[in-house]
């Protein structure tokens, strides 16, 4: 822990948001004494279509132990149809192994999670605060920025540090920077925050609710957020808790893959290398988007000698050079499968909260015909408007910058899990096991005991602390540091006893400093003021020692199994 620091936002008029996406990220920034206007980034280095995003890939050489980045985005993405491609590794889509509940086969380098995003951050951050600064050199320095980071809010709180350590990592911010200096925001309320902003185009009035479907390359993330009018503006307060899972459009680029593998049959496996990864990205940037279940679809294929290999072409759909992919195998085999697991989440979200005024889609894949049409047939009957706002792929990444911005706009959150200490209560006979009693000279006691701070579902306004007081025993001469441990658990029934139960996990542990001073005696007592808070996208915790404040943002255990 810190010693408490007084974050001054003026000391960084530049506030810039990073949406680190699973198959593209994106930037945006703004000017803090000009909030009116969010610049995006949209040309980016040996950019081959026009997206205002790049591609989320790294490319390392296969023989260099040091694994040093070669290229990344575009450009990584045009060396892999080089002859040269062989001798080189291209990570993708790597941001699906923070999802926890996700089976991932380990990545095709020999690096962690965290190296190979902070790899990315590092270059992308690089290139980026270049493009900002070309026309400013004079006006402005490199400490001036401050930061918004996007993640996912079905991420787990370790997920969520593992992003910060990769900012730090990537030289983005200095370990040493007050921690405000960097927020994390959650991909759903960024995007809410953008809609906000458009609310009056659509109507949306005091006490309506909107969901955001924010549907990406990797995860699809909703909440639904309530409207307050107030004298100070427009406010938002989460209504349900954020569910979301990964079945964004990248699944639909694998069951592609499925399909064309299985119309090619034992052929398959005698192409060259890069056909069917390049029919795939055909499919991803031509007949995804504007695919509406009803159309039947032509992929063409490149010309080479294996298709004429093909014992009958007519038999699998080839015509003219063209692969003819009806709209009902489409339907079956690629978008249904996926489409309906993000129906599902949609569902959840309604059972939830009752009375949903409109359902923003939001994202890449939140942006798809198809998926639009879905949802207005199955929901169009429950929910009055169903729209997808101008430029859904920029949503997150410009409402992130208007979080940061105005970061009190969002007033309330809905805690996704339930939160609790280690401590140690009196211990009741009869209900506690022997083996968690423990003599003191001031009582019997029964450890392990799980001390809630924030239950699941609980609503959390976004500055309210919450306490807790301790009482700390000087048993040595020597000062000694202490460490509270935070634990979790995802349950909906009944909350555990103790920290050992089944389902509870340790998150972190809060450090604190001595609180005793050095002219204390062996078995005097002082206690400390421990306060959370849980109402922010990272958990911030406070220990109250002698008058002294100290505060830390979680370091969460074992960022380096991912």
């Amino acid at each position: 822990m810190q010693q408490q620091q007084f974050f001054n936002p003026k000391a960084y008029p530049i506030v810039m948001a990073i949406d680190f996406g699973t198959t593209y990220s994106g930037c945006a920034y703004a000017y803090a004494l000009d909030d009116k206007e969010v610049i995006d980034i949209t040309s980016w280095p040996r950019q081959s279509v026009s997206y205002p995003k790049t591609p989320t890939l790294n490319l390392y050489k296969k023989d260099d132990p040091e694994h040093k980045l070669v290229a990344w985005g575009w450009k990584a993405k045009l060396e892999t149809l080089k002859p040269s491609a062989r001798h080189h590794t291209l990570l993708d889509q790597y941001k699906l192994h923070l999802d926890e509940h996700m089976r991932n086969s380990p990545l095709a380098v020999d690096i962690t999670v965290l190296d190979a995003i902070s790899d990315y951050l590092a270059v992308f951050h690089e290139y980026v605060v270049g493009e900002i600064m070309r026309g400013f050199a004079n006006n402005f320095r490199r400490d001036h920025f401050r930061y918004c980071l996007t993640v996912p809010a079905m991420w787990s709180d370790k997920a969520k540090n593992l992003m910060r350590q990769a900012a730090i990592k990537a030289q983005i911010i200095n370990e040493t920077d007050h921690p405000d200096r960097l927020m994390l925001i959650s991909e759903p309320e960024a995007a809410a925050l953008y809609c906000e902003r458009k609310c009056d185009q659509f109507d949306l009035v005091h006490g309506d609710r909107f969901m955001i479907c924010d549907a990406g390359g990797g995860t699809v993330d909703l909440i639904v957020f309530e409207i307050a009018v107030t004298s100070a503006g427009r406010r938002l307060s989460e209504v349900t808790k954020g569910h979301g899972a990964s079945c964004g459009s990248v699944f639909l680029d694998r069951n592609m893959r499925r399909l064309l593998e299985q119309k090619f049959g034992h052929h398959a496996a005698n192409f060259p290398a890069n056909i069917i990864p390049n029919l795939v990205d055909t499919f991803a940037d031509f007949i995804k988007p504007q695919f509406d279940g009803i159309e039947d679809q032509f992929l063409q294929l490149p010309a080479n000698r294996c298709f004429e290999d093909l014992e009958d072409p007519e038999a699998i759909g080839i015509d003219d050079g063209y692969l003819v992919l009806s709209a009902a195998e489409l339907k079956e085999h690629v978008f249904e499968p996926v489409v309906k697991d993000v129906l599902t989440l949609i569902q959840e979200q309604l059972t939830q909260s009752r009375n949903c005024s409109a359902i923003f889609m939001v994202g890449g894949f939140g942006s798809s015909n198809y998926l639009y049409s879905r949802t207005k047939v199955q929901f169009g009957g429950q929910v009055g408007l169903i729209a997808i706002p101008p430029r859904p792929e920029l949503a997150v990444v410009r409402g992130a910058v208007c979080v940061g911005l105005n970061p009190r706009v969002v007033t309330a959150r809905i805690a996704r899990r339930s939160y609790g200490i280690s401590s140690d209560q009196p211990f009741e006979k009869g209900r506690d096991p022997l083996t968690k009693r423990k003599f003191e000279v001031n009582g019997v006691w029964c450890i392990d005991r799980f001390t809630l701070f924030v239950k699941k579902g609980q609503k959390l306004n976004v500055d309210e602390c919450i306490s807790r007081e301790f009482s700390f025993t000087k048993y040595t001469e020597a000062p000694e540091d202490y460490n509270i441990a935070l634990y979790a658990a995802d349950g909906d029934g009944n909350l555990p006893r103790y920290t050992t139960d089944a389902g509870v996990v340790k998150l972190a542990d809060i450090p604190i400093p001595c609180p005793h001073p050095p002219t204390a005696r062996l078995g005097s007592i002082i206690k400390v003021k421990v306060i959370m808070n849980f109402g922010l996208n990272e958990i911030k915790a406070e220990a109250d020692v002698g008058g002294k404040v100290y505060s830390t943002i979680l370091q969460f255990d074992a960022v380096d199994t991912y």
